[in-house]
């Protein structure tokens, strides 16, 4: 086998020079048409009577059912590997066969294998480039006129609904479905990720943020509208990336409302714990607050359920000082 191998790569000494070798490739577009195989004959007509012209020899030959704007090929992979290994010409009866992306076109290039489309065999790489994005064009406005066409049918009444199955999909296309969404998920986040950090600079809560989104038309991950809930996802999930080193210590962003919180704790957290030792009820303390200038965290007037929460944040950092000073 060793040899064999070596025999295809190096020809002997005395031999005459080896013939090109090629790699063919096919593709089919639908099921149907690799069952009935008439595509399939096409192409590899096409490619016989290209190699018998130029005196070649075909070594492999690869065929795979897949749509032309489907990048996932395992095929192309393999017939690449064969070119690289045995320095062969990938060969395609028509360049829409291999594909109809022309991002996929684009990296074909760029990974230096030789390979010919015998429908433009002497096409330069500048020129496929602009082939492909013909065939990519091309393959929208197919798929285009195919949704219109279908669409009028169902309207005529000549075409039934589709049958909606309950049959579970595969594990591995669910697996698949699952990466691709968070993958999504993941270039949405860095995208609105800056935006969201800039207005938290700027001091604005979530809430606000959220607001502005809706307003400036900001699209959702989801059809809901903006929510305080998913901007905060967005700083919690980058602010590692954003925040500083402190607020990343504590695994929340500030945002606005928290910030407003320490502080008037910081304010009016020993005033409260000294009216309570005085033996002040919660009436008096909200009069006396509102007279030093105090807001209740509404804006309004303190009421009882926001005086005892500060009040309850208040003893509990004055407990854990008095537990530090014990220990220390």
């Amino acid at each position: 086998m060793a040899e064999a191998a070596a025999d295809a790569i190096e020809p002997r000494a005395g031999s005459s020079a080896l013939p090109r070798r090629y790699v063919a490739y096919y593709r089919m577009s639908t099921d149907a048409q690799a069952r009935h195989g008439f595509s399939l004959a096409a192409q590899q007509a096409a490619v016989a009577d290209y190699v018998a012209a130029n005196s070649g020899k075909i070594i492999a030959e690869y065929a795979e059912t897949k749509s032309g704007r489907d990048n996932r090929r395992p095929k192309v992979a393999e017939a690449l590997q064969v070119c690289r290994i045995f320095h062969a010409v990938l060969l395609i009866a028509r360049l829409d066969r291999l594909s109809r992306n022309t991002a996929m076109i684009a990296q074909l290039l760029e990974s230096k294998v030789d390979f010919v489309a015998i429908d433009f065999p002497h096409a330069t790489r500048f020129t496929l480039h602009i082939l492909a994005a013909i065939a990519e064009h091309e393959s929208s406005l197919i798929a285009d006129r195919m949704k219109w066409a279908y669409a009028a049918a169902r309207a005529r009444g000549e075409l039934r609904p589709r049958k909606r199955t309950n049959r579970p999909m595969p594990p591995e296309c669910c697996a698949a479905s699952v990466r691709a969404r968070r993958l999504r998920s993941q270039a949405r986040i860095k995208d609105l990720a800056p935006l969201i950090w800039k207005a938290i600079g700027e001091g604005k809560s979530y809430a606000s943020i959220a607001e502005e989104f809706n307003g400036r038309g900001v699209q959702p991950g989801r059809r809901a509208p903006w929510k305080r809930g998913s901007i905060g996802d967005i700083a919690r999930a980058t602010i590692n990336d954003f925040a500083s080193a402190a607020e990343a210590r504590r695994r929340s962003p500030p945002g606005l409302r928290r910030t407003k919180m320490l502080d008037r704790l910081r304010q009016i957290g020993p005033l409260l714990l000294r009216w309570k030792t005085e033996g002040k009820n919660g009436d008096a303390m909200a009069r006396e607050l509102d007279r030093l200038g105090y807001a209740a965290p509404s804006g309004g007037y303190w009421g009882s359920a926001s005086l005892w929460r500060y009040m309850r944040r208040a003893m509990a950092v004055s407990a854990l000082q008095e537990a530090g000073r014990g220990n220390a």
